[in-house]
């Protein structure tokens, strides 16, 4: 169903004036080895070949820059464009010059990247242009033919392009401020995505971040040579509200999503794992915070001992920009989400940019502010974490809980969203031990005299809580109460989900194929993996950016997202290495010991 493009490309490279081909050299590199020499075309402007300033000849330069793009179009090959600083402007007026004479001409474009590019030029510009250039100043007449391109190119109004474009910056770039690259949303119609370089300067290839810049290019040519049919695509937006809207942000999306685990099951399509992925991550469990204002005896924060920090809103974006195939947004972790200042603000931003968004809350925090906040911000999915319903059972396992004011703040949350009429699903997770198996009942009654939509119930991961988890010690008599309140939760028609469920898609129409069915199932362990899907589609990002293994393993950390490109931490070696061993007949000790495994 997922077909790769059969047509070669042709990518040109722009460097911008006084720039030279060197500047893109490492880009240069880095392509030609995925796509051969023959498949780069890396200009060397007019009069840009020796020391000498060369004059603005704009005519000159896209003659140039045509003839390398119809050699590749004579060829049968789609186009990808790639301009650095002005020949990302040189770019447009190209591919504005052939619109208005055919507005078919460019139907072989397939991606246009503008690395740095000035969307406009004012004397702020111009003062830094000094600077930057002083060695090679230009003459006032060439400056200002330069300002005119720019500028007319801006005063034209919106651009209509036939593909996607990328938009690369340098965080710490010094002639174009990264603020800049934000009017290219509104200057460009169609498919857009942004990605900004930590650290990094105007020569985004050569300096700071290049691994990033380079990595981030390299990812979108490959999304972009590769679609999903027609009828996969309708079958895959039909399974998600608001999944269709997210493609249409950034289609290189859909073939990640499509090949994505649980979407393949969801489509009835057979996931054989290996030790590669086949799909970048298509769900991010994001930790805004690591402060909490509960001491739960089986969470990793309090074994870990974390110092309470919080994620900056840029820092949250970044992650988002880093994931672009990342539908689903989990707002989880070791901290209570809501005991950010700015979780609102968090949640808007991912709604905005296509995302489905989840968080998971402890309730202590959820007063009629943020309950009429949450209902307002777009949010899909609301998990209450609650392990006990008994207020002296909750103050023992979850130290600090009140629950006299959690069922309040729950009560209220639902009220609001009746009110709004949001579409927000709610939801318990539970996480019972040995010693607590007595209060799936009362849980079971709890939620659904709340007006939940569903409650997951689990055992204790991590191979510190095993001693007290219920699979080390289910006797029959347990075994049987745990019958008797899933009896009585299908009696109040409340679905009861078992863990396996929660990466799958669809989960409220298929939820039937995920009931929790027994205690000996609440109890299982395998030696085998039969469920995870986790290091094939999700990724848990830390406060700090640093990225993990997976939930289970919040110590194992296999990169930073600021810093580490993509592709040398999600297929690379420890990703795979976890991804052989759970497939192996020796899994890893924290997959033995997990419920999901």
């Amino acid at each position: 169903m997922i077909r790769a493009a059969m047509a070669p490309i042709g990518i040109v490279l722009v460097h911008g004036y006084l720039g030279a081909p060197a500047d893109l050299a490492p880009l240069a590199e880095s392509l030609a080895k995925a796509y051969g020499n023959a498949a780069i075309t890396r200009l060397c402007l007019p009069g840009h070949g020796d020391t000498a300033t060369p004059p603005f000849a704009e005519d000159a330069m896209l003659a140039v820059l045509a003839a390398a793009m119809d050699h590749h179009l004579d060829q049968g090959r789609r186009l990808v464009l790639i301009g650095h600083s002005t020949g990302g402007s040189l770019l447009l007026a190209e591919i504005a010059r052939r619109q208005a004479k055919r507005p078919d001409s460019l139907a072989g474009l397939l991606l246009l990247a503008l690395c740095a590019t000035p969307p406009r030029i004012d004397l702020g510009y111009t003062q830094r242009w000094g600077a930057h250039s002083a060695e090679r100043a230009p003459s006032l007449h060439d400056l200002g033919a330069l300002v005119a391109l720019v500028n007319g190119l801006a005063r034209r109004g919106p651009l209509a392009l036939p593909a996607a474009t990328l938009i690369v910056h340098g965080e710490e770039d010094e002639l174009v401020p990264v603020a800049d690259a934000e009017q290219w949303r509104r200057r460009l119609n169609g498919p857009l995505r942004g990605v900004s370089v930590p650290g990094g300067r105007h020569h985004l290839f050569t300096g700071a971040g290049a691994e990033l810049a380079v990595d981030a290019l390299r990812r979108a040519i490959d999304d972009a040579r590769q679609h999903v049919d027609a009828a996969t695509e309708s079958a895959l937006c039909a399974l998600e509200p608001g999944l269709q809207r997210f493609c249409d942000i950034w289609p290189g999306s859909l073939r990640h999503l499509a090949d994505s685990p649980a979407a393949m099951r969801a489509l009835a399509r057979e996931f054989v794992p290996t030790s590669e992925a086949g799909c970048e991550p298509t769900l991010a469990n994001i930790e805004i915070t690591t402060r909490c204002t509960l001491g739960c005896g089986a969470c990793a924060r309090t074994r870990m001992k974390l110092k309470s920090r919080f994620m900056s809103l840029a820092d949250f974006r970044r992650v988002l920009e880093r994931l672009p195939h990342a539908w689903r947004i989990n707002l989880v972790g070791l901290g209570e989400p809501l005991l950010h200042p700015e979780v609102i603000d968090f949640i808007r931003s991912a709604v905005a940019a296509g995302r489905r968004v989840g968080l998971v809350t402890n309730a202590m925090n959820l007063d009629t502010a943020m309950a009429r906040a949450l209902c307002a911000s777009g949010l899909a999915s609301l998990t209450f974490s609650l392990d006990a319903v008994d207020p002296a059972t909750a103050e023992r396992v979850r130290q600090g809980s009140d629950m006299a004011l959690i069922s309040a703040n729950i009560r209220a949350l639902v009220a609001e969203r009746k009110r709004q009429g949001a579409r927000l699903s709610t939801a318990a997770f539970t996480a019972l031990t040995g010693a607590t198996l007595g209060e799936l009942a009362a849980i079971v009654d709890f939620v659904a005299d709340h007006e939940l939509d569903a409650l997951m119930v689990t055992d204790l991961n991590f191979a510190a809580n095993q001693a007290r988890s219920v699979h080390a010690s289910l006797t029959p008599e347990q075994a049987r109460g745990v019958r008797l309140a899933l009896k009585r939760a299908l009696a109040r028609r409340l679905p009861v989900l078992s863990v396996w469920g929660l990466e799958e898609w669809a989960l409220d129409r298929n939820y039937l194929d995920y009931l929790l069915l027994s205690g000996k199932q609440l109890a299982h362990r395998s030696s085998r993996r039969g469920h995870c899907l986790s290091p094939w589609q999700t990724i848990p990002v830390n406060v700090d950016g640093n990225l993990t293994l997976c939930d289970c393993q919040p110590e194992a950390v296999i990169g930073n997202i600021h810093h580490t490109p993509l592709g040398e931490w999600w297929n690379g070696p420890a990703m795979r290495e976890q991804r052989r061993c759970m497939l192996s007949d020796h899994p890893p000790e924290a997959c033995l010991v997990c419920p999901r495994f």
